[in-house]
């Protein structure tokens, strides 16, 4: 018997926090039972291509949507929808759009259409924000089931009382708990390598755009670096506001202070060698990295504009973002000194957030529907 089919809609395959918690899943789905495959947005490569195909899994292109080729990429979601009949399940994780492509897999007889809300509300009140809000909210009335990763994120993309009446099928990011376990030896091994020895290490895990809000990371990062002169700032990620945060650095002179890693494949690895996670984003569905933070036992300082849901130990400290640059490097620095690293794989799993059993749920929400 062939595998059911799952397409994926991304916008992209780089290595962000919606892919990657969906190649999780994909890793430890029981692939002779289900398949995922995947329509993206660009013709760029993506970090996650190669292992997909390596997967068995299928990767489609259409032209990254703007307004004015509106009719341009309806007409290449129709073409495609038309040539692949045999997509029974759309899952979709690009709200922006799902007002387009879930609206033409309806008129198509798609019968499962996912609509898979990741992030909270921007609080910014540009006209792109207002009209992707739009959009978001537009994406629901042709889909056959709504998915969001935190109530947060839930209410942002639908609204208060779908979420709350159960209409919306809240489902954690989840982690593959044993890879992030903490180990003495593994991060005294990767300070010598990155040159972190003697170093307190702030860690930063994210793309480089206004969401996960670099800039006033910096400043935080500047009051510590005045305060502990033997501190180091690592940034895990690529975006479009790379150059714009290589200018910042240099404005703070924090030059050799400041280490962008870009995109890497070792993050396991490089959250031991940390001793604390910051994490100011202005908004957020339920991020993945700050559950992977908790379960290498490290201690994170992050934004209360992140809901609730992803404190999953007492290694998360909320901080408002109203508070001043001041006032989050003197937590920061107190986190750390109150933190000891310790092995909590079990209290992930206890937890409910171990890749493991959220994999099973896909598997069985899949199966279920495409039979039903």
């Amino acid at each position: 018997m062939e595998p059911i089919r799952v397409l994926h809609v991304f916008g992209w395959l780089e290595s962000g926090g919606a892919e990657s918690r969906t190649m999780d899943i994909y890793r430890h789905i029981d692939k002779e039972k289900i398949q995922f495959d995947f329509l993206i947005h660009t013709n760029k490569v993506g970090f996650f291509e190669e292992e997909i195909r390596s997967m068995g899994g299928n990767i489609y292109r259409v032209p990254k949507f703007n307004f004015i080729n509106f009719f341009k990429y309806r007409k290449a979601i129709e073409e495609f929808i038309k040539r692949h009949p045999e997509y029974k399940i759309n899952h979709g994780h690009m709200l922006s759009t799902a007002f387009i492509y879930m609206k033409i897999a309806r008129l198509r007889q798609v019968p499962v259409r996912i609509v898979h809300s990741r992030s909270g509300s921007s609080a910014q009140k540009t006209i792109i924000s207002f009209v992707k809000k739009l959009t978001n909210k537009l994406s629901r009335f042709n889909a056959t089931h709504l998915f969001a990763v935190s109530k947060i994120a839930g209410y942002g993309a639908f609204n208060k009382k779908l979420v709350d009446s159960g209409k919306v099928n809240v489902i954690p990011n989840a982690i593959d708990s044993k890879k992030y376990s903490f180990n003495d030896e593994i991060r005294n091994q990767i300070r010598d390598d990155l040159n972190l020895k003697d170093s307190i290490v702030i860690g930063h895990i994210g793309r480089l755009t206004l969401q996960k809000n670099h800039i006033f990371l910096l400043d935080i990062f500047s009051e510590i670096a005045k305060k502990v002169s033997n501190s180091k700032l690592v940034l895990i990620g690529d975006g479009e506001l790379r150059s714009q945060i290589k200018d910042k650095i240099k404005a703070l002179d924090l030059e050799g202070k400041v280490i962008m890693l870009g995109i890497r494949d070792d993050v396991p690895l490089l959250l031991q060698a940390m001793d604390v996670l910051l994490f100011p984003s202005t908004h957020e569905g339920l991020p993945g990295v700050v559950l992977e933070s908790q379960a290498s036992g490290l201690p994170s300082v992050i934004s209360s504009a992140i809901t609730k849901e992803v404190k999953i130990t007492d290694l998360v400290k909320y901080i408002s973002l109203t508070q001043s640059k001041e006032y989050w490097a003197k937590e920061v620095l107190k986190t750390i000194d109150e933190t000891k690293r310790e092995d909590i794989h079990k209290s992930i799993v206890e937890a409910g957030y171990d890749i493991i059993s959220i994999a099973k749920w896909y598997e069985n929400f899949y199966l279920q529907n495409y039979n039903s």
